[in-house]
């Protein structure tokens, strides 16, 4: 009698499914989802891990039972407490039930769960502890093939002792801030990427259109969370007449009052975080120099060159008609209303232009390209598409 077996160990076609057979023969494996994980407690748990000069973590755990040898992605999480009320990721992800973790990136992640901002905080933190911090260890797996859904589970916690050491990058100023809110339909995708001021490089502006009661957030990415505005780190200060800006519970800034509006963001550095301390000023937009007859340093005192702002969310700025024909120079210029200070400096350092359709800002660089311009003529800008002409 000719025996037959047949074993589907195919995991990474997600085939899986409840099936018979007619054939008594034929056994299909079938896919189910734990119930349990184990992550083992490390050989040598009772020791202290100096992390400094480990080169590794061992750790090492039984794969989840899935009916089958699945291929699984692991991560490692990491938190000062057993019940991970606060905790981090390690970086990268492992395909074996016997994985060797960068210490580096385990302190790392420690930090972060932590909150450290310095060696000096860590440093105190172990004299007080008697020379060694407990580590709380566990482990998520998952099916890697996506079609298989619903095959994440997280494993037991395990305790080691270690001596970390401070492993975060050092914390810098960007060189950009992104908004978003309802003008972008909340898709850090579609956000608004502010500009640096020029000779003032921790701020940044951009104009937007926002509604009465809706917010606007800010990050230094478009993809990563990590520096997204919270409210104690967030102050909001209204230059506009008749206008309150306020902080949200989740850490946006809104107004009380539908219009466009000039958002300036001052970023500093507090330990860890990012501190967006949120100017809301009109959204004024001039004409400098050649083309409004030669009017350079006091255009801003009156509003013979300011641009019209529209009163829909999709409009365009337009100019007053030229004066004379030159090099057409334009920029905002945000004051404070308490104190009627340059909040951005000299109307240069927020300066742009456009080339090809297309407005471009000066930011922290070199004077631009020189456009010229015609007595008569009318600029149109639009800074939600960034389109611009003169005409």
């Amino acid at each position: 009698m000719k025996f037959k077996y047949l074993l589907m160990a195919v995991a990474s076609l997600g085939l899986f499914a409840s099936c018979e057979s007619d054939d008594p023969s034929v056994a299909i494996a079938e896919y189910h989802k734990p119930t349990t994980f184990v992550l083992n407690q490390p050989q040598f748990s009772n020791a202290v891990y100096d992390l400094m000069n480990a080169e590794y973590i061992n750790l090492q755990c039984s794969q989840p039972d899935y009916g089958y040898a699945a291929a699984v992605n692991y991560t490692v999480e990491v938190s000062n407490t057993e019940d991970f009320a606060t905790a981090a990721t390690v970086a990268g992800t492992f395909t074996e039930c016997n994985m060797f973790v960068p210490a580096y990136d385990f302190s790392t992640a420690i930090c972060v769960a932590k909150g450290w901002a310095s060696q000096e905080e860590i440093d105190a933190e172990l004299a007080a502890a008697g020379g060694s911090l407990p580590v709380y260890i566990r482990l998520n797996a998952v099916i890697a093939n996506s079609m298989v859904k619903d095959s994440e589970i997280t494993s037991n916690v395990i305790k080691i002792n270690t001596i970390p050491f401070f492993a975060l990058p050092p914390m810098v100023v960007p060189t950009v801030i992104y908004m978003t809110g309802d003008f972008s339909g909340w898709d850090w995708g579609n956000s608004a990427a502010m500009t640096q001021i020029h000779s003032n490089e921790s701020k940044f502006w951009t104009i937007r259109y926002c509604e009465a009661g809706k917010s606007v957030k800010f990050n230094i990415s478009q993809a990563d969370d990590s520096f997204l505005s919270e409210a104690a780190h967030v102050t909001a200060h209204s230059e506009v007449e008749g206008v309150n800006a306020t902080v949200t519970e989740d850490g946006g800034v809104s107004v009380d009052k539908s219009g466009w509006y000039l958002y300036g963001v001052d970023v500093a550095i507090d330990g860890r975080k990012y501190q967006y301390d949120t100017y809301i000023f009109p959204p004024k937009v001039y004409v400098y120099g050649a083309c409004n007859g030669g009017t350079w340093d006091d255009t801003y005192k009156t509003s013979d060159w300011e641009f019209a702002v529209p009163d829909s969310a999709d409009g365009e700025f337009v100019s007053p008609a030229l004066a004379a024909d030159g090099e057409l120079r334009l920029c905002v210029h945000p004051r404070t209303l308490a104190d009627d200070i340059d909040w951005a400096g000299a109307w240069w350092h927020t300066e742009f232009i456009f080339f090809d359709g297309k407005i471009a800002f000066r930011g922290t660089g070199p004077d631009q390209e020189r456009v010229n311009a015609s007595a008569g003529q009318v600029v149109r800008l639009n800074f939600v598409t960034g389109d611009a002409s003169c005409k």
